[in-house]
């Protein structure tokens, strides 16, 4: 199957993280800062390049934002009453609304769309970062803090806006959407090496530092308690996002690229996100592991079922 041969490289890298963790060969303090480089260098130069060189128009863009953000709204909600329905406690239930539209879409993402879809997939997943990254982040703490408060102020959001400008992948989506809408779409040939080498580093190294940060002890009964939260990801969210393009229909290539984000496991991130806000950082950790091995078999699925 193709989807099997997309898949397994970034299932081996992963895998190879985790053995380095467990071995010793790495240690977990390690992967951590590397994670620093990712975050802070090689990823934004990824997305300053990719972002500068699509062509974003915000007519041809509009339906793409509408039905992300649609989604962005409506899946904490839906998150949000399964896990009332079942009773979840306060920190726990935070954890769920956040996750729901919180996709693996950078550290794993553009590896896997760069594997199945080529140049074409890393232009289109960088329009969907470009016009959703900001959004992304608003919209999935925000709607964490509403849990755990059982409000939410004006000041708060605007302290979540301001942290959000300040993240480096955010910022370097602005500029390239600011280069291409001025119609720069390419670097002087030095500048232009030196963003591509610095957004090479990250995509392995990504994938090797998702494996070491996860714990697959007691994997069976972590399913037990997560599954809900892992179905809603994996699969409803995804699904009703392809449901919003009826409605707001995009080209097939941005469908297909934005789908396979959305049906990326639960971001790496969030984890820390939970453990600031005080919410329940060991359920988080335990999302993370479920969805990224689930996804082992569901992201076939989905590229199957998308003809990618």
């Amino acid at each position: 199957m193709d989807e099997i041969s997309v898949i397994a490289p970034l299932g081996a890298v992963i895998a190879l993280g985790w053995v380095l963790r467990v071995l010793g060969i790495v240690s977990i303090q390690t992967f951590r800062e590397d994670n620093r480089i990712l975050f802070w260098l090689s990823i934004p130069a990824l997305l300053l390049r990719l972002t500068a060189k699509a062509h974003i128009s915000a007519g041809e863009n509009l339906n793409l934002f509408l039905a992300v953000h649609v989604s962005f709204v409506v899946f904490p909600m839906i998150a949000f009453l399964a896990g009332y329905l079942f009773r979840e406690e306060k920190n726990r239930l935070a954890i769920s609304t956040m996750v729901s539209i919180r996709s693996n879409q950078v550290f794993m993402g553009i590896p896997a769309i760069s594997i199945a879809m080529g140049s074409q997939g890393l232009e289109a997943i960088s329009v969907f970062l470009a016009m959703s990254l900001i959004g992304y982040h608003i919209f999935s703490i925000s709607s964490s803090q509403l849990v755990l408060s059982g409000g939410l102020s004006f000041r708060s959001l605007l302290d979540t806006t301001r942290k959000v400008l300040k993240n480096p992948m955010v910022l370097a989506c602005l500029c390239g959407v600011g280069l291409s809408a001025a119609g720069i779409h390419e670097f002087p040939q030095p500048l232009d090496t030196t963003l591509k080498v610095l957004g090479d580093i990250g995509t392995g190294l990504a994938l090797l530092s998702l494996g070491a940060g996860l714990d697959f002890t007691g994997v069976f009964s972590t399913l037990q308690r997560t599954w809900r939260d892992a179905f809603i990801k994996l699969v409803l969210h995804p699904a009703f996002v392809l449901m919003l393009f009826s409605f707001w229909p995009v080209e097939r290539t941005m469908m297909q690229a934005v789908l396979m984000a959305t049906a990326m496991p639960v971001a790496v991130n969030s984890l820390v996100v939970a453990q600031g806000m005080g919410m329940d950082d060991r359920y988080a950790g335990e999302l993370i592991a479920v969805t990224t091995l689930l996804s082992m078999g569901t992201l076939p699925a989905w590229m199957r079922f998308l003809g990618i």
